[in-house]
This record gives structure tokens, C-alpha cells and sequence, in this order.
């Protein structure tokens, strides 16, 4: 038999499956018995748990062509024509816009909608999940709980090995639902080693499998896929005691395709959720998803598998469990005060809909694969199985390097570690101890390329944590590079959230260039001064992305009602990337892993004062000036005397054009500074004459006054265009 081999220095190498022996890489020595796993894990000290409007040109008229009328002129209140009726459907030879992905994300700040509904499928389980469509329209109440071949019930001794096979389901009082001739051809199939019952929902699949061009198409492709990983999984599921014919869960979740992804998170051969993978010993960070990585994903599937069956001592119910949730399954047996799967699938809102399809499709799955004549797959010729060596690389390795090594191609490589989500192996934070990464190679390339590595394969480069609050921008500048470098370095996607302890690469500088952030360049806003409570200190933190008020104040250990005030915040609304919330934690709280700045690092100023508006308007070459207004005008006549636009004048002082104003009454307005000086005088006007002096001050903007009060009417609100 073909076993795992190590050779000499940094490089190991294994193969998924040696010739002609359905062996796994993880199979046993022969000198001593040893289990050696063929895969992919962090070396010893390394936590798996952790990482975590356009322009239209009209053509040119023809000779001899009429004139196009010209268009509506605009209405006294800015608006258009109005538009016409809209057609009930397309004109010819048009097709509707498809909406535009970028940006979206863009508008919703990440994922849209549509985008957290899709999935990576697998081609037979869609075409599978339509047939249901049709076979299992919906769930019938009162459904008959099927038929057994009622064999006597075998007592299961504790020491028996399970994967040798389970005892049959105990008689069952109910009438066949078969016929003659489906009980005859049932007769004559090999029964698989999971409890098999001839229910009405088997059967049904069974018939697919076999009467159906879709279901033998179906059946077809799976035969041929089966090649690839159902004798390693079958040794792994043997070695742990369980039934290898679960192999065909694997089968039924995935399609044995160990890149897919559902469009609720799970991933993998075997469906992992990201928290039920960390659980069970799987790293799913922003470097690694172990889920994708066949061997790993399949130990803890097996784990999974044991668990639930330790649990409910049926594997009718520990599949149930692992498509539907323990917890979910244990309600609907304590609700129903049954512990047998069947009853339960009889029962309206027993089990999910899905869960009830989900245990016979297993079910039919395995007796077809063990029956591949009876269904008419003996000629389909299986995959190969999958043949790797491993190499030992240091952390922050490019798989393009490895893959320049072993002489292949960069993107085969990459398939083959589909695990390696960010194109290299991940790096260690600063101070840990360095770990050694596996990375599969062709099966005969391990001795050539493992040579290459044994020096640090990331010089240049050295590791930096990401503080809660950190953004590529604030990386690039904290560690002197530019946002194009880290984002390429580590391919950080355009809408990726860096996590607060995630480990990048980031050139290595000269000393003391790190750091060295520039202080006091932006402003910070607030609302209002707050005075620090005793004990405290006044930080403030860059909001980022997927923060809530929540979140923040955890971080900094402060009441969320303490965060809502000190920000005038909306409890009900998200924080927004760009807004800076002013905390004040205890001046005991360690913050070195958060991204704040200190009072003496941002230039602050609070909302409506001189200085807030000096800073903004004059980053527009702006100045705000208050002006005492004249007799006889009115908002739109001091706009056109200081060339700002009338909707800029209703906006700034919030109220109409048309409201008449009050001789004396301060209006405020917002000029260019190189037309308007501080020290200029006000410019000239023929009508009506000018009353009063201009003052310019600035000043933070006073209450509008009500229309009311000012003895005019309210007149009706306008819309600039």
C-alpha cells in the first residue's frame, strides 16, 4: 500500500489516494501505526479558531427634414415637462437595463441584498432541487409513514462497530403502499449501511434515479464525480467507526464540489457554517477557509457526525440534525414526544419542509450508488482520485512563488488550495511563534520545489495587526506605503472590512518611518462640547464600516445611551465610514488595539461655530458672511447681488425665496473669496437703492425665525433646479 512518505528537510509529501488502494493521505505507517494527516493544518502553536448621468448627442437632421420642435421651456418654478406616458411595454428591438452591481454595493456600503442571496450551486443539485419541484409539490398532512420490509430487529452491541453496519428499522404496522412489482425490484437491491426504509419519499427518489432522463443524468454525473473523494472519505468515515455510506451526505450537500457555496455562508464538501467549522477545529479567516480544504473539512465533519449521533442514537435524526440544527430538531421531537424521524416527517410543522426531503434523498442516494447496475450507471467510467504532495512553506509565502518553483501553472496551483483565499499563506503577527504552512504541489514536485523555501519566502516584508477601526487607507499611511500596495499585498477586495486582529504585510521600512502619521490634518466634528466625567479621557474613533453604537461602546467599555449622547446620534440609524465618535473611556482602558486619535492628534470643531465654517466653506474658496438685510429684499435678491444661487440661499438660511424679509434681519450667505474680500465693500446695485450698512462677521447660523412671527405668510416651499 502506498503510504504518507516525509522527506528530508522542510518539504513533506503525500498522496489523496495511492494507486489501485482507496487509501487516504492520512492512513497509517506501516513501521509503527501512526496516524500522519495528509493536509492542510497550522502548525503546532497556531489557533485555528482565529484569523477572523450621461450625455446624449442628437444626430443631425437630413435635408429636407422638418425641423425638431424646441423643447418646453422650464417652468417659473425650475421644473420640466412633464414626462409622457410610460409605455406598458419595451419598444422593439430594446431590452431592459440591468441594474448596474458596482454600484449598488457602493449605495448600500457592502453586500446588497442580491448579493447575500446568491451562492456558488452545483449544476445536479439544482437540477435535483427542480425535479422536487415536481415530485414534492408540497407537504401533505396525515402522510402515511411509509413501508419496511418489517426484518427482525437485531440488538446492537455497545462494542459493535458501526461502520460495519446498523440493525434494520424494528416491523412497522402499516400496509405496504408498494405494489407487487416495486416491492419485487426493491427486494433485489443492496441495502447500503445505514438503516434503510422503503418510505414513500425513498421510493419516489429511487424511481427518479431510475425512470427520469433528468434524475439518470443526474445520477450519471455524480457516478463520474464520485471518483475524486468517496474512497478517502469512505477510509476516513471506517477509521472513526461511522458508516461509510454517509459519504453520500457529503454528496447530497455539495455535490462534491469542495469550492461551493450556499447563499447563507456555508461552504465546503461538507456545507460548514463558519461558527459550526471554528467549533469543530476548522480556521475561517480573511488567509485561510479551511471549509474549502477536502481533508480538513472532512475530520470535522466526521466529528460533527459522531457528536450528533452520540446524541440522538438514530442516524435517521443525526441527519436530520446536521441539515436542520440540533437545537431544532431537539424542539420538534420534545414537541411531539417522538423520537422517530418518520412520525416526525408525517407531522405539519414537525420538521422543515427541506429536512423531511433531505434524510430519504441521503437515503436514496447511498442504495443507487451501492446498486450502480440496477440503475444503469455500471458503465460510467469514475474520476480519478485526487494525487497531491505537500510542501512546508513559512508564512506570508505567495502560492506564485510556490507554484514558480514546482514548475506549474499559478492558477492550477491555486486550485488545488482553494483554502488560500488571499494567494498566499497567511503571516504571523509580530512576536508570535513562526508556523509552518502546507501547501499541495503535483504529485512528483515536492522534492524540487520544497528545496526553495527553506529561507523565508516573504523578505521585504514584515506583519502588522489590524486595531479595531483600522481601514486600508489608515494601514497604508500608519505603515508608510501607499493603499494600492497594501490592498495588493494582501488583496484586500474594495468592499472588504479589515477585522481588528487581522494580520497584513506591509513593506518593511527604515526605523522610525512607521508611525508616522501627520498630526492635527483632518478635523474632527462634534455636536456639542462635553465636559469629561471624572476618570476619563476624550478620545475619538474613525467609525468604519458594519460598526454599531453597540459595537463602539463594547470596544470602549461606555453605555451605548453615554456614546448616543455625547454624539447626538439615532439610535435606530448606522454609523457611517467617515464619521469620528468622541468617547471618553476610563483612563485605566487599554485602547492599543483600537484605532483611536488623542486630542492632540485631530483638529477639533464643534458643528456651527466660526471655525467649523471658516474650515469648510473655505476648503470651497468660500466665506460666510451674515448680512443685514435692506428694504425690499428678499432672499433671491441678495443671492444675485452675491452670485450665490438661490437654492444655496433657501438651504443655508432654511426658508423660501419668496419670504420677504425684515429690514435690519441677518441673512447669511456664502461668496467666493477672491470676488469678496473681508474688507470689501458690498457691491453696487441700480435698484432698489442700498439702505444700511453690510456687516461681515462669522458666526454660528442664529434660529430662523417663524414667518409668522415676522407678520408675512408662509408662502409655498419651491424646488431650485
Amino acid at each position: 500500500m502506498p503510504l504518507a512518505r516525509s522527506l528530508a528537510g522542510p518539504l513533506l509529501a503525500f498522496s489523496f489516494l495511492g494507486p489501485g488502494v482507496a487509501l487516504p493521505a492520512w492512513a497509517a505507517e506501516p513501521a509503527t501505526g501512526k496516524a500522519v494527516r495528509g493536509s492542510l493544518p497550522l502548525a503546532s502553536g497556531a489557533d485555528p479558531r482565529h484569523g477572523q448621468g450621461t450625455r446624449k448627442v442628437a444626430p443631425k437632421p437630413s435635408a429636407g427634414a422638418t425641423p425638431a420642435a424646441k423643447p418646453k421651456a422650464a417652468t417659473p418654478q425650475g421644473k420640466g415637462p412633464a414626462p409622457k406616458r410610460p409605455q406598458a411595454t419595451l419598444p422593439p428591438g430594446k431590452s431592459a437595463t440591468a441594474p448596474d452591481a458596482v454600484t449598488r454595493r457602493l449605495i448600500a456600503g457592502g453586500a446588497t441584498a442580491d448579493d447575500l442571496k446568491q451562492g456558488k450551486s452545483d449544476p445536479e443539485l439544482s437540477k435535483l432541487r427542480e425535479a422536487e419541484r415536481v415530485l414534492f409539490p408540497r407537504a401533505v398532512e396525515g402522510l402515511a409513514p411509509g413501508w419496511s420490509w418489517g426484518l427482525p430487529e437485531e440488538p446492537l452491541d455497545e462494542q459493535r462497530v458501526l461502520s460495519n453496519g446498523l440493525p434494520p428499522a424494528p416491523e412497522r404496522s402499516a400496509p405496504s403502499p408498494l405494489s407487487d412489482r416495486d416491492a419485487e425490484w426493491l427486494r433485489g437491491l443492496v441495502l447500503p449501511n445505514l438503516p434503510i426504509r422503503y418510505d414513500d419519499r425513498v421510493v419516489k427518489y429511487l424511481k427518479f434515479f431510475r425512470d427520469s432522463q433528468s434524475g439518470k443524468a443526474v445520477a450519471r454525473v455524480w457516478t463520474k464525480k464520485s471518483g475524486r473523494y468517496v474512497d478517502s472519505l469512505k477510509i476516513a468515515l471506517s477509521r472513526a467507526g461511522l458508516p461509510t455510506d454517509l459519504v453520500w451526505l457529503s454528496l447530497i450537500e455539495s455535490g462534491h464540489n469542495p469550492t461551493i457555496t450556499s447563499p447563507v455562508g456555508a461552504a465546503g464538501l461538507w456545507q460548514f457554517m463558519p461558527e459550526t467549522a471554528r467549533t469543530y477545529g476548522l480556521t475561517v479567516d480573511r488567509w485561510v477557509d479551511q471549509r474549502l480544504d477536502p481533508v480538513e473539512s472532512t475530520e470535522a465533519a466526521v466529528r460533527l457526525l459522531a457528536d450528533l449521533y452520540r446524541r440522538f442514537g438514530s442516524w435517521e435524526l443525526a441527519m436530520a440534525a446536521y441539515n436542520m440544527g440540533h437545537g431544532g430538531l431537539l424542539r420538534a421531537i420534545k414537541k411531539y414526544n417522538t423520537n422517530d424521524f418518520w412520525e416526525l416527517a408525517r407531522h405539519e410543522a414537525g420538521i422543515p419542509w427541506e429536512t423531511t426531503l433531505y434524510v430519504p434523498k441521503i437515503l436514496a442516494t447511498a442504495i443507487v450508488m451501492n446498486n450502480k447496475k440496477a440503475f444503469g450507471l455500471d458503465d460510467v467510467e469514475a474520476d480519478g482520485p485526487e494525487r497531491f504532495d505537500v510542501i512546508e512553506v513559512p508564512p506570508g509565502t505567495p502560492l506564485a512563488d510556490v507554484a514558480r518553483a514546482a514548475s506549474v501553472d499559478g492558477a492550477a496551483l491555486e486550485r488545488q488550495n482553494p483554502m488560500y483565499l488571499a494567494g498566499r499563506v497567511p503571516p504571523v503577527a509580530p512576536g508570535r511563534a513562526s508556523p509552518v504552512y502546507r501547501v499541495r504541489v503535483p504529485s512528483g514536485a515536492a522534492n524540487v520545489a520544497g528545496r526553495v523555501f527553506e529561507r523565508s519566502a516573504a523578505d521585504g516584508l514584515v506583519a502588522l495587526v489590524v486595531r479595531q477601526g483600522d481601514t486600508p487607507q489608515s494601514v497604508a499611511r500608519a505603515s508608510g506605503a501607499s493603499e494600492a500596495t497594501i490592498r495588493s499585498l494582501n488583496q484586500i477586495g474594495a468592499q472588504e472590512v479589515l477585522a481588528a486582529g487581522t494580520v497584513l504585510l506591509v513593506p518593511e521600512l527604515a526605523p522610525g518611518a512607521r508611525d508616522a502619521t501627520p498630526r492635527g490634518e483632518d478635523p474632527v466634528v462634534v455636536v456639542r462640547e462635553v465636559s469629561a466625567p471624572p476618570n476619563t479621557r476624550r478620545v475619538f474613533y474613525p467609525a468604519v464600516s458594519g460598526d454599531t453604537v453597540a459595537s463602539v461602546a463594547a470596544v470602549f467599555g461606555v453605555a451605548r445611551s453615554d456614546l448616543i449622547a455625547w454624539n447626538a446620534l439615532d439610535s435606530a440609524a448606522h454609523l457611517q465610514e467617515g464619521m469620528v465618535l468622541q468617547v471618553f473611556p476610563q483612563k485605566s482602558r487599554e485602547l492599543g488595539r483600537v484605532r483611536v486619535l488623542g486630542p492632540g492628534e485631530a483638529k477639533v470643531l464643534v458643528a456651527g461655530s466660526s471655525d467649523f465654517f471658516d474650515y469648510f466653506e473655505g476648503l470651497n474658496g468660500k466665506r460666510r458672511m451674515v448680512i443685514a438685510a435692506r428694504a425690499g429684499d428678499t432672499l433671491a435678491s441678495i443671492g444675485r447681488r452675491y452670485q450665490t444661487s438661490i437654492g444655496w440661499m433657501e438651504r443655508i438660511n432654511r426658508r423660501s425665496r419668496s419670504d420677504r424679509l425684515v429690514v435690519g434681519e441677518n441673512v447669511v450667505v456664502y461668496v467666493d473669496r477672491a470676488r469678496f474680500p473681508a474688507a470689501a465693500p458690498p457691491p453696487k446695485r441700480t435698484t432698489p437703492p442700498v439702505d444700511g450698512p453690510v456687516s461681515v462677521v462669522s458666526l454660528a447660523v442664529p434660529a430662523a425665525t417663524p414667518p409668522a412671527a415676522r407678520g408675512v405668510a408662509s408662502p409655498s416651499p419651491t424646488v431650485d433646479k
